[in-house]
């Protein structure tokens, strides 16, 4: 059971594998894109393509009675999207097995993902767990973590944890159907929360520190984009870094050293080099001023003294840019 890219990798290798897969229950087609066109969810067509029924009923109580009548051992769920009630759970002879983007009970809920990258984290992974009636709360069965490397955004996060989890699911059913597997309960005085986003929660705040909002863009790169208004223009940011510390960076209008750089890596290089033999020219400025503009970054003041080093942007009903390509007009 799974809708989103998330759970194809669980479901191609169940079927490599050459388990015997009774049916894979996905969401109904949504509309997508401009045109509102109806849109098969990726597990629906990975199964039709291998030749596996689908169901997908609004909600998995109407197909309740299809499964039991199924006489299935296990039932595998990967970001299905729906709460399972205590009827269906009672149906698999061995249980219901989530596959999770995290390392439980650590980021119980829907967007695990985000909130790693949104706190900063070096470490998450994947977890197999029982399914019970609470949101994430039964026993786990096998966990795998993973380093975040700092270049890392949703979508890179997304598609590694997605590989991961079925590389641990393709560990975990063998060991059940065995019975070498002792579900160990979780620790609920350790859990923490990843709720549901919202449109919202990519909204950039310039009072919170340089390192938060570089999270912030990390965390909602996909959705619902990190955003602004920055100079009077509406702006989704897509990718930003620390530069540290603002001072003796030259406001606007002051000389820029840095204008001309152009060697590889000076995006990054050169907003943060020497810039000691300029005065500093912000030191009254307000938090969530422009304070420097080249071809390298759009450097903005945060709450916490540091720059937040915006170099790929996308202006209201434009496309997304570099900033080499439109610095000299913001």
């Amino acid at each position: 059971m799974g809708t989103p890219d998330f759970a194809a990798p669980c479901l191609k290798m169940l079927i490599e594998e050459g388990y015997e897969l009774a049916a894979a229950v996905t969401q109904p087609d949504r509309p997508k894109g401009r045109g509102g066109r109806l849109s098969p969810p990726i597990v629906k067509e990975i199964a039709q393509s291998a030749g596996i029924r689908v169901l997908q009923p609004e909600s998995p109580a109407d197909i309740c009675g299809e499964i039991e009548a199924m006489g299935i051992d296990i039932c595998v769920t990967a970001a299905y999207g729906r709460i399972l009630k205590k009827r269906f759970l009672k149906i698999p002879r061995l249980g219901t097995v989530n596959v999770h983007a995290s390392l439980l009970p650590r980021y119980r809920g829907p967007s695990p993902i985000h909130m790693a990258l949104l706190n900063g984290d070096a470490e998450t992974g994947v977890t197999t767990m029982l399914t019970d009636a609470g949101v994430d709360t039964g026993p786990i069965l096998m966990s795998e973590s993973m380093p975040i490397g700092g270049g890392m955004y949703f979508s890179e996060l997304h598609d590694a944890l997605a590989e991961l989890g079925a590389s641990v699911l393709k560990k975990t059913i063998p060991a059940m159907l065995s019975g070498d597997i002792a579900p160990m309960p979780q620790d609920g005085s350790r859990a923490s929360r990843a709720p549901i986003i919202q449109k919202g929660d990519g909204e950039l705040d310039f009072s919170n520190s340089a390192e938060r909002l570089v999270n912030t863009v990390r965390a909602f790169s996909v959705w619902p984009g990190a955003t602004a208004d920055i100079g009077g223009r509406r702006i989704k940011v897509h990718r930003a870094f620390n530069g540290g510390s603002s001072k003796g960076i030259a406001a606007p209008g002051i000389a820029d050293a840095n204008a001309n750089a152009t060697a590889p890596g000076a995006a990054q290089s050169a907003a943060q080099s020497d810039t000691s033999g300029i005065a500093d020219a912000n030191a009254g400025a307000a938090t969530g001023s422009v304070v420097r503009v080249n071809r390298d970054a759009l450097s903005i003041l945060c709450g916490d003294g540091n720059l937040f080093n915006i170099t790929r942007l996308q202006f209201e009903n434009g496309r997304a840019m570099d900033i080499s390509e439109c610095w000299h007009n913001l």
